[in-house]
């Protein structure tokens, strides 16, 4: 019988090892941009996506909405969005911002589905998923479709087209 040598042991847990480390590292983060913009209005909805795989880490949204376009006097626009903040001020990784200016409002909204209970985000309706079904994450490819069946588009390499 063979005396197995250190050689003999490492080098298959050495290539076991290594296999592991690239498939881990196969799975980078990367970054979709989709924008809806519309000039008449004056809206603009930009959406950062990072994902891996299929897995949609977090949303990032930044809205900017002109009072005129938006159809609201900038007080009506302000009652809404704070009862919008309110009801989901303690909704686990999700986050809300708007700043008002003279003509317009910068609206952000962030969801962090790393830190966020997709169930609470269903009963909420902060997420498109019927409360009745079993979601486990997020689907990037689906995501982008339905996404671009509601008029946005994609931007490549986060180029977006700016109002005018």
């Amino acid at each position: 019988m063979k005396k197995l040598s250190i050689k003999s042991i490492l080098l298959p847990l050495l290539a076991v090892f290594t296999l592991f480390l690239l498939g881990a590292c196969g799975q980078s983060t990367k970054k979709g941009y989709l924008q809806l913009i519309n000039q008449d209005k004056k809206t603009d909805i930009r959406l950062i996506v990072e994902y891996q795989g299929d897995k949609i880490l977090s949303t990032d949204s930044t809205s900017v909405i002109y009072y005129e376009g938006a159809g609201l006097p900038k007080e009506q626009l302000k009652e809404v969005i704070d009862k919008y903040d309110e009801k989901f001020k303690d909704v686990k990784g999700f986050s809300h911002s708007a700043e008002y200016k003279d003509d317009y409002l910068v609206e952000k909204t962030k969801i962090d589905y790393t830190k966020a209970d997709l169930k609470e985000l269903q009963k909420n309706q902060l997420i498109a998923a019927q409360e009745n079904q079993n979601v486990d994450y997020i689907g990037y490819k689906t995501t982008l479709k339905t996404f671009k069946s509601n008029g946005f588009k994609e931007v490549k390499d986060g180029k977006f087209e700016e109002l005018k």
